[in-house]
């Protein structure tokens, strides 16, 4: 990989003096007054539940927010909600959502190349914070839809004091209530912003360096379950890059990814609606695209292993079809629906074998493509 330094776009020149100064600054007072508080004071059960609580809160408003709700419009927010995230997201002193969503929006479009701002092919540094020590002379925040909407761009141009008011302010005047003003600035305060910052910058440095590819080789974005327990979900980031309008990020329901429940329990709330979903067969489909890749290094002919997927894509439309005609049936309950229904159930039941044998018969291919595994893409 390229040095940072080899590169001209990175000079002393063009350092971010301000961002180099607070990233620098910053944990050198948190360890500081860490250190102070654990030799002087003892930690209450009240400041530690409430810095819990509210790094969960910063992380969740970053990634249901400024991630999955501005940048890529996975679902429309109650203006309570949004005001919310975008109050709680600006105390984690990460830009405010405008920013953050411009550079994220051009990290998808421009991925791996020169014009992606956090491109990890200059290195996992650089990835994971030091493309923010410099200045990006070419860059324009290009986003016309969050643009013209009041509430960010209220939060965008009054950024720096709300950020002072919620990421320090705030937590101090909690900790006062519960009786620990010192607390509550060190732990709910100081502390919770250089974590929550760094679970973030995981997402952009080890999840395109660590992890599995199971839906594209065509980029560097990786699965990663640590990283999605770091990150609240975040961590299937092969699956984000390949479908990137999901509202999910970890699609299986034992996936770990609480920024999925907390959108959904919004939605059940009345604060989310529009919730969007990729389909079963586009999901599948991009598997299967990315398995055949390596099924071919096993000598299988290339028409035997399309008419072995098109048999699997077709069954699994053929069980959703079916299953929703059930459905429709059993609500309107008229005089033909009993022997309709039965037909229909023996008919899920072969399309549901069909599935079940072509995927064992797949499974079957791609693990002996796995004993002679062959390198594909990056």
């Amino acid at each position: 990989m390229n040095s940072v330094k080899a590169n001209p776009k990175y000079t002393n020149e063009k350092l971010d003096k301000v961002n180099v100064g607070f990233f620098a600054i910053l944990p050198v007072v948190t360890v500081a007054l860490t250190f102070f508080y654990i030799k002087y004071f003892d930690v209450s059960w009240g400041i530690a539940i409430f810095a819990l609580v509210f790094a969960a809160a910063t992380n969740l408003s970053i990634t249901a927010g400024y991630h999955r709700l501005f940048s890529h419009r996975s679902y429309q927010g109650h203006p309570i909600l949004r005001m919310a995230l975008l109050l709680i997201g600006a105390s984690g002193y990460q830009g405010s959502a405008l920013k953050w969503s411009s550079d994220h929006r051009r990290h998808h479009n421009k991925l791996d190349t020169e014009d992606d701002p956090y491109s990890v092919t200059e290195g996992f540094w650089h990835a994971h914070m030091g493309w923010l020590f410099y200045k990006d002379e070419n860059e324009k925040i290009k986003a016309t839809d969050l643009e013209a909407d009041k509430m960010v761009m209220w939060q965008h141009d009054n950024y720096l004091l709300i950020s002072i008011v919620m990421g320090f302010i705030f937590p101090t005047v909690i900790g006062a209530l519960l009786g620990d003003p010192l607390g509550g600035l060190v732990f709910a305060g100081c502390l919770r912003i250089i974590l929550t910052q760094q679970s973030t910058f995981f997402v952009n440095s080890l999840c395109h360096m660590v992890g599995k590819r199971p839906y594209s080789l065509q980029s560097t974005a990786r699965d990663s379950f640590i990283v999605a327990v770091l990150t609240h979900g975040e961590g299937y980031h092969n699956f984000h890059h390949r479908f990137q309008t999901d509202y999910r990020n970890g699609i299986r329901w034992y996936h770990w990814d609480p920024t999925k429940w907390v959108i959904k329990s919004m939605a059940l709330l009345g604060l989310a609606q529009g919730l969007r979903k990729i389909s079963q067969q586009e999901i599948l489909k991009a598997r299967l695209q990315v398995d055949e890749l390596k099924i071919k290094s096993v000598g299988y002919s290339d028409e035997k292993i399309r008419q072995l997927k098109e048999q699997i894509l077709v069954a699994q439309v053929r069980m959703k079809t079916l299953r929703e005609e059930y459905k429709r049936l059993k609500s309107e309950k008229n005089e033909a629906w009993q022997n309709k229904v039965v037909e229909i159930k023996r008919d899920i039941a072969t399309a549901k074998m069909e599935f079940k044998v072509g995927m064992q018969i797949w499974r079957i291919y791609l693990s002996q493509a796995r004993l002679a595994p062959v390198r594909v893409g990056r």
